[in-house]
């Protein structure tokens, strides 16, 4: 779905990738590992071309989009949804209208997705906080609603970026689950950790491959898990 080839990444003379050849294979489950500041939100960024390298080739879904072609950027951010490491949400819209932010954007009528939308609330567990806005939201709820958000236009891909970071095990034992529950239904896992806990926690009911960025170049990881 996503290949890396040569791809490298620098911020002006700074770099933060080299040399990266990875493959994002459909129905896959990775998670990529290493120290803050090492280039993980920045390899994600690149999964759905908010970057662009600048050095070798990443390749979308069997093509390589190019700089300026808007649509094909906007098919691929249709089709790979993100989970950001900030949850950040509009302060004065309720959760729902949160959620359904990228139907309104992608021109889709919310009345014919009321439906969806719901069950897509129930499945989170957040049915019944539907009106709460933002600052009324624990942690654990803002990042069940961000996968609710990241899920919406029902993409073949979810990049996650420390998705349980900032809550407790129980809650990121149930943000995995559902995580595990959306590949398990096709979907395409990547997401970006320094929990290794919640590695071996996953390779326990999944099937998943780890990744470390070391030295500005991702490796696969197999002996710490």
């Amino acid at each position: 779905m996503i290949e890396f080839e040569e791809a490298a990444f620098s911020y002006g003379q700074k770099a933060v990738l080299r040399k990266v050849n990875l493959g994002l294979e459909a129905g896959s489950f990775t998670f990529l590992v290493g120290p803050s500041g090492s280039g993980k939100t920045t390899l994600l960024r690149l999964c759905y071309h908010d970057l662009v390298p600048t050095g070798g080739t990443i390749r979308h879904f069997g093509r390589q989009i190019r700089e300026n072609a808007r649509n094909e950027i906007a098919d691929l951010r249709r089709a790979v949804g993100v989970v950001h490491q900030d949850c950040s949400f509009i302060d004065h819209l309720s959760l729902v209208e949160n959620i359904a932010l990228p139907l309104q954007v992608s021109g889709i009528d919310l009345a014919e997705r009321a439906d969806d939308l719901r069950a897509l609330l129930d499945w989170v567990d957040l049915g019944n906080r539907v009106d709460a806005l933002p600052s009324e939201m624990s942690g654990g709820e803002r990042q069940r609603a961000a996968v609710a958000r990241a899920v919406i236009l029902s993409p073949a891909m979810i990049l996650a970026d420390e998705p349980t970071g900032n809550v407790d095990w129980d809650m990121a034992m149930r943000i995995l689950s559902l995580f595990i529950e959306l590949n398990r239904m096709g979907k395409t896992i990547l997401i970006a950790t320094h929990d290794v806990n919640l590695i071996r926690a996953a390779r326990t009911r999944i099937e998943a491959r780890v990744f470390a960025i070391d030295g500005y170049r991702v490796v696969p990881v197999e002996d710490a898990f």
